[in-house]
């Protein structure tokens, strides 16, 4: 969750205070840390999410502009909200047809950084024409590629987001936990 949020926000889009960013699912686990990282930073941010509860736990994070998606069309939301312009960067941690649509919600000229691999449906003369920098991000690359420089890279995100625990300025939801599992015979 933390590396994810981390690369999405600073290593592809860049992100920078000030911004607008859109966060999809902004109450699940990358979603939420998304958000602290990009308040963090400065930046407005604007999530969707499918309930009221998920709206007032994502206020409390630091989202801005909170869209349910069930009851409102959040490309419109989000363009209402950027005066029309879009947003700098939006982070899709859906993909499908939620990436499909988010296009039309970033400004020209911005990024867009998704977690989930585009479908055969994604609008690419769309997000051409709007000069996108699309980026893909999948954390486990550096460890499969064996890309020693990239774990390294991982380390200190790891260090960095420590020090905003210890701060009180990054905090993990748990929403469940699960009884510790007790083994009859050691494991050889």
């Amino acid at each position: 969750m933390l590396i994810t949020a981390w690369e999405s926000l600073f290593d592809r889009a860049r992100l920078q205070p000030g911004q607008t960013v859109l966060i999809h699912a902004g109450a699940g686990g990358v979603g939420h840390i998304a958000i602290q990282l990009a308040h963090d930073k400065k930046a407005r941010v604007c999530t969707t999410v499918s309930s009221d509860s998920k709206s007032e736990f994502v206020r409390n994070l630091g989202a801005e502009k909170v869209i349910n998606y069930k009851q409102q069309d959040f490309v419109a939301a989000v363009l209402d909200w950027t005066h029309g312009l879009g947003v700098n960067i939006a982070f899709d941690t859906v993909g499908g047809d939620t990436l499909n649509r988010t296009i039309s919600a970033v400004r020209y000229g911005s990024d867009l950084v998704t977690l989930l691999q585009p479908d055969a449906a994604t609008p690419w003369k769309e997000a051409r024409t709007r000069n996108l920098r699309i980026s893909l991000e999948l954390m486990l690359t550096p460890m499969h590629q064996g890309l020693t420089d990239a774990l390294r890279h991982h380390g200190e995100i790891l260090e960095r987001c420590a020090q905003l625990f210890d701060q009180g300025r990054l905090k993990i939801h748990v929403t469940q936990t699960f009884p510790s599992l007790k083994l009859q015979q050691p494991i050889v």
